[in-house]
């Protein structure tokens, strides 16, 4: 079954919300929901590939994904937002970076919980393979069909998990050139390459106003930890000072 785009028009001012890898548009939709409550115009999509079975994921490329996370950002201007900004977690984060980077519209960026440093390949097939048993589990798949599929399709080609770490990596480029305003989250319950990737986005900016929270009592996907309704609270602050 295909997870719904979210779009909730309400406001000149309009909020690109971009979910993580193997995630979709439900993990923004609290964020959402709150950010339309004040004011805001939001628009999460589904990255390529996402929101839906994992057949769909495992035929997507990172090209796929960017063009995409762009496709959607065009939209936004298409429907005749000149303000439009920016809240990505984890590989979000990083597609909300090469966005900034590339439009003019672009006027704040909120980044959560996202990577920049290199991490083990077999990590990142982890989370494909967790993604794909909790979708078929979740979709009926009896203790024998999921055994079968994940035979099937399990190890994955080595050449998508180096695209996608060479695009999160390659991000490192983009950095120093962030101009907007910034806002950087995250979770103190997280593991310390995000951390660290965090710091290293603060330190290379080059914009005027960065603003830095730490969830102490929340992991990586901050949205839909218990302490999402506090990351509201600070995005509608955020979002509030880019006038």
């Amino acid at each position: 079954m295909q997870v719904e785009d979210i779009y909730l028009q309400n406001g000149e001012q309009a909020v690109l919300l971009l979910h993580s890898f193997t995630s979709n548009a439900k993990e923004m939709k609290y964020i959402a929901q709150r950010l339309y409550e004040a004011g805001y115009t939001v628009y999460a999509p589904n990255l390529a590939g996402h929101g839906a079975a994992p057949e769909r994921l495992f035929a997507s490329s990172m090209d796929h994904v960017w063009q995409g996370a762009y496709q959607a950002f065009e939209q936004l201007v298409n429907n005749g937002f000149e303000k439009i900004a920016v809240v990505g977690q984890s590989l979000g984060g990083v597609l909300g970076m090469r966005l900034a980077n590339r439009y003019m519209a672009c006027n704040g960026l909120a980044i959560v919980s996202s990577p920049v440093l290199e991490r083990p390949i077999d990590g990142l097939e982890k989370r494909v393979e967790f993604f794909s048993q909790r979708y078929l589990t979740n979709n009926g798949a009896t203790k024998e069909e999921l055994e079968k599929f994940l035979n099937e399709h399990f190890p994955r080609p080595s050449e998508k998990m180096i695209a996608l770490q060479q695009f999160i990596v390659g991000s490192q480029r983009e950095m120093s050139e962030l101009k907007q305003p910034l806002f950087l989250a995250k979770g103190m319950l997280d593991e310390a390459v995000f951390h660290e990737s965090m710091d290293l986005i603060a330190e290379a900016a080059q914009s005027d106003v960065i603003m830095k929270k730490c969830y102490e009592n929340s992991g990586h996907l901050i949205t839909l930890g218990k302490e999402r309704d506090v990351l509201a609270e600070d995005l509608v602050g955020f979002l509030g000072r880019l006038d």
